[in-house]
């Protein structure tokens, strides 16, 4: 198997950034949320879905098509042949991971490329007054209208509106950007056919994803009102995927808050279940869920809004499979076909 090889070392980056860093090109190898929590500082983040690593390995996916923000298109174009480039992920590098692909890719088109030696962990250990943290998202200030997604009563303007942090004072539940709790599953689990609750790195593990038939991926990461309901719209428009019998990968950070808020509503306004009930069966099935009390409070209004307002109720579940809808708006991912290995 190939090994990559050529990185460079923490007290490398280190000394090249305490210089000015003038001719270092970073590259942050890992998902859009992992590198909104934190980064090194300059780094830019190469946001690129698990299963588009199939075009990569084709070499018809140009690196600078997976930049998302145009000023780093054009910044990385300008200096990625000049400069010495340096890409990172969270820990170890491996050859098949995303950031293998990267170098090599970058190697094949004439760069110099290096990766770093123990990931973003060891850097931040050694160096967090070099790596810049971003909790804040910015999201659209219009939304759809309320007639067309049937969810006006839903708000979840956590920290896209007012910075607020999930945790709320005195609090002891984790916020997102809190490390993954320790009892965190290894895998995503299964709320309901095909629908799937899992955390960030699920959301890159290929296996993961072929195993379980994954072909949607729902970044809930960042929650605001309209990113909200465009979420439970892509849910309760499920006809075109209804054939597909695919499954689809709900995920925040760590999988107990933000995802599981979304999750939750779905349920309560796809199913009928009052709050109670859509929680405790999410619960039954991921044991360490704790969406913060804003996001209860939330839902709760949500709740009455659809009028479900008996806590005690015990609505059966309907046996009839549910799948879901093409994504509609850029926290959603379609994928790929899996590559068979």
């Amino acid at each position: 198997p190939t090994r990559v090889t050529r990185g460079k070392s923490a007290e490398w980056l280190q000394e090249e950034l305490q210089g000015g860093g003038g001719s270092l090109l970073l590259l942050d190898c890992r998902s859009h949320e992992l590198y909104e929590s934190s980064h090194i500082e300059s780094a830019i983040n190469l946001a690129i879905p698990g299963l588009m690593l199939r075009r990569l390995k084709k070499g018809n996916l140009p690196i600078r098509s997976i930049i998302p923000n145009t000023e780093d298109k054009e910044r990385f174009a300008r200096r990625c042949k000049t400069d010495t480039v340096l890409l990172y992920d969270e820990a170890a590098a491996a050859a098949g991971s995303v950031l293998g692909l990267l170098l090599h890719k970058l190697r094949d088109d004439g760069c110099t490329a290096f990766y770093l030696d123990g990931g973003f962990n060891k850097f931040q250990t050694e160096y967090p007054e070099h790596c810049e943290t971003n909790l804040d998202c910015s999201c659209p200030s219009s939304s759809p209208p309320a007639s067309v997604l049937g969810l006006g009563g839903l708000r979840i303007s956590s920290d896209c509106s007012d910075g607020e942090s999930d945790r709320e004072p005195g609090s002891a539940i984790e916020s997102e950007g809190s490390p993954l709790p320790s009892n965190q599953p290894a895998f995503p689990v299964q709320i309901l056919p095909y629908l799937y609750l899992g955390c960030a790195k699920d959301s890159a593990n290929l296996d993961v994803l072929g195993k379980y038939n994954i072909k949607y991926i729902l970044n809930c990461v960042c929650v605001c009102d309209l990113a909200l309901k465009a979420c439970l719209f892509v849910f309760c428009s499920s006809d075109e995927a209804r054939s597909k019998k695919c499954g689809i990968l709900v995920h925040c950070l760590a999988g107990i808050s933000r995802s599981v808020t979304v999750t939750v509503a779905y349920l309560m306004q796809k199913l009928n279940l009052s709050l109670n009930d859509a929680y405790d069966f999410v619960k039954r099935k991921k044991s360490n869920i704790s969406p913060n009390f804003n996001f209860m409070g939330q839902l709760l209004d949500f709740e009455r809004t659809l009028g479900l307002n008996s806590p005690c109720d015990n609505r059966s579940m309907p046996n009839d499979q549910l799948f879901f809808t093409t994504p509609t708006n850029h926290n959603m991912f379609q994928l790929d076909t899996l590559e068979s290995t």
